[in-house]
């Protein structure tokens, strides 16, 4: 090269890299590169693909030519310590950021991303990126995935991925899935996907709207691995504006001509199993109520649930959940009068009964309301947590990386028919001359003292497929013991009246602008019923986290069938299921409802 070229060559390409990579520093192909990114007009070639819709992404094939090179970093990065990470939006194997590992391929793809690569998208594309970059390696696995998300952060400006997978196909799963999004910015459906080509560089834009996901992988024997990491930019201000909620429908009680004695096992209508239901779900906070309905009813119901003449419709945004519900005009008719039932006034006033909540207008200041939804799930289904300015029947708040210990085995308390009919001959006693309350422990049995039925349910929950970071039963009963410790318990003008209403409050929150007394903040309570489980993986669980500290899995609901499962929830709590993956076959079925005071 002469002086007098070499003169007018930018540094970036007078010192050779450390890898060599002279087909990118080619002037023709950054002016091509430049051209096509800036003026946002498409381009697909075999030296390089730019997608400008919905957001500008840039594809460099065959990016490294050194193939012994290639095969030495993988080396090199198959001895490098990863940690399993496992939250509500992926599941995946990744290291930590390579920075500090020195091994010699490590090392110069690190200097090269940081000083060539990053000096020329920062020349070509007019951005402004900083000194320093992140660099990670991840991998992903049958069943692993990364769920819808922007990768908007402060100073994230441009996100990046090298393909280490060789021969992988469109039939593995595993592509980078790229969302367009609504006019209120929410990610909309997937518009664009690229396969994870091996040795190919994938570079795009990080904005407020730019939504991708990798989708799951769905070969048993080949992994997804890459190098990937962020270029930066000076930390600028979030101008984004406030997500707007996701719209419910409330429904006031109603008026029905049917009984619940035609749906609900005759035991709980009983007023004295209340008794029992109230005081696990005071010291406690859920109960789960077994063979809840009529067997015929419950087989009824479970067989018009599959009927095609329902219409489901897919709700989104993806960034938040993807699961059907059903549209209520087309529901059969013994199903559509058992959707029903969960909105009478008779239904409130069972609530009211097993919670003590104020669920029964009195025509005045009580005016309770409730928010359901008939859900159906199949592979690839899942909600995620999120802020509490967006909520909705799934409501929660963000939630941190939750890791759990090995060997977590729900500690459930049922009500068996055995117990039920204790809770009867107690009642029967209580008429002679018994005037104390019955105690939780005297009418409830723990898993492990249950019948041969209940001990045999358990044996069955034992052998399920748990995750290695599931949480510990002791983790679950300090959680909840600090939490009935932390609830502020108003006094009541009625010395019979339950407090429990008042422990839900947080009412630090809400205070009376004229008298400066504590107002309690109105409870809700869930109601959640599960259908057609038995068929799928019992990995299909609904747990209640605390999205604010790790190992807070407070409240796990396993999938059965035929359960009514009550659960007093905070504000604070976060309702998650999990993704369903691939093995899953056919659909279940919730009825979730959600009642306010």
């Amino acid at each position: 090269m002469s002086n007098t070229m070499a003169a007018g060559v930018p540094n970036s390409k007078r010192l050779k890299p450390p890898i060599p990579l002279d087909h990118i520093f080619n002037a023709e192909f950054s002016s091509l590169f430049q051209r096509h990114w800036l003026e946002f007009t498409p381009l697909k070639s075999s030296r390089m693909e730019i997608i400008t819709h919905p957001f500008r992404v840039c594809k460099i094939p065959n990016f490294i030519r050194n193939k012994a090179f290639m095969e030495e970093l993988k080396n090199e990065l198959s001895v490098v310590k990863s940690r399993r990470k496992w939250t509500d939006v992926h599941c995946m194997e990744e290291t930590e950021d390579l920075r500090d590992v020195h091994t010699d391929c490590i090392s110069r793809l690190h200097q090269t991303l940081e000083n060539d690569i990053r000096i020329w998208i920062d020349t070509n594309a007019g951005i402004g990126l900083s000194a320093v970059i992140s660099m990670y390696s991840s991998c992903y696995c049958d069943t692993d995935y990364f769920l819808c998300h922007d990768d908007y952060m402060g100073d994230r400006k441009i996100a990046y991925i090298l393909y280490l997978s060789d021969n992988w196909s469109r039939e593995d799963g595993g592509s980078l899935d790229f969302f367009d999004t609504d006019s209120l910015d929410r990610p909309r459906k997937i518009v664009h996907s690229l396969i994870p080509e091996y040795n190919s560089l994938v570079f795009f834009e990080v904005t407020n709207t730019s939504y991708h996901q990798v989708s799951e992988i769905v070969s048993h024997d080949k992994s997804r691995w890459t190098v990937h990491g962020w270029f930066n930019s000076p930390v600028s201000r979030d101008t984004r504006s406030p997500r707007p909620p996701i719209e419910l429908t409330f429904h006031e009680p109603l008026e029905t001509d049917g009984e619940l004695s035609s749906w609900i096992m005759d035991s709980y209508l009983s007023k004295n199993i209340a008794i029992g239901i109230l005081d696990d779900l005071e010291k406690k906070s859920y109960s789960y109520l077994v063979h809840f309905l009529k067997e015929e009813v419950y087989t009824k119901v479970s067989t018009e649930l599959i009927s095609e003449d329902i219409k489901w419709n897919r709700v989104g945004p993806p960034d938040r959940r993807n699961y059907e519900i059903a549209d209520a005009r087309t529901l059969p008719a013994t199903l559509k009068k058992f959707y029903e039932m969960f909105k009478s006034i008779e239904f409130f006033r069972l609530m009211k009964d097993y919670t003590e909540l104020e669920l029964v207008p009195d025509g005045n200041t009580i005016k309770p309301k409730m928010v359901i939804e008939l859900q159906r799930w199949s592979r690839g289904s899942y909600t995620l947590t999120y802020g509490p300015d967006e909520s909705d029947l799934n409501y929660v708040s963000n939630i941190k990386e939750i890791e759990k210990p090995k060997g977590f085995i729900s500690k459930r308390r049922v009500i068996s028919e055995e117990i039920v009919e204790d809770l009867e001959r107690l009642a029967r006693r209580s008429t002679n001359g018994a005037k104390r309350r019955s105690t939780a422990g005297e009418v409830y049995t723990s898993s492990s003292e249950n019948s041969d039925d209940e001990k045999s349910k358990i044996t069955k929950m034992k052998r399920r497929r748990w995750r290695d970071d599931q949480p510990t039963c002791s983790k679950i009963e300090d959680c909840e013991r600090e939490y009935r410790e932390s609830s502020l318990h108003l006094e009541s003008e009625d010395p019979d009246a339950s407090d429990m209403a008042d422990s839900l409050s947080d009412s630090s929150k809400y205070t009376d602008d004229q008298s400066g007394d504590p107002i309690p903040e109105p409870a809700t309570l869930d109601v959640i019923m599960q259908f057609n489980t038995t068929h799928g993986s019992e990995e299909e669980t609904i747990d209640y986290v605390d999205p604010k500290e790790k190992d807070t899995v407070i409240i796990h609901i396993p999938s059965d069938d035929n359960h009514l499962y009550l659960i007093r929830k905070k504000s604070e709590l976060a309702r998650v299921q999990k993704y369903v993956h691939h093995y899953y076959e056919g659909y279940f079925y919730n009825l979730i409802c959600t009642y306010y005071e």
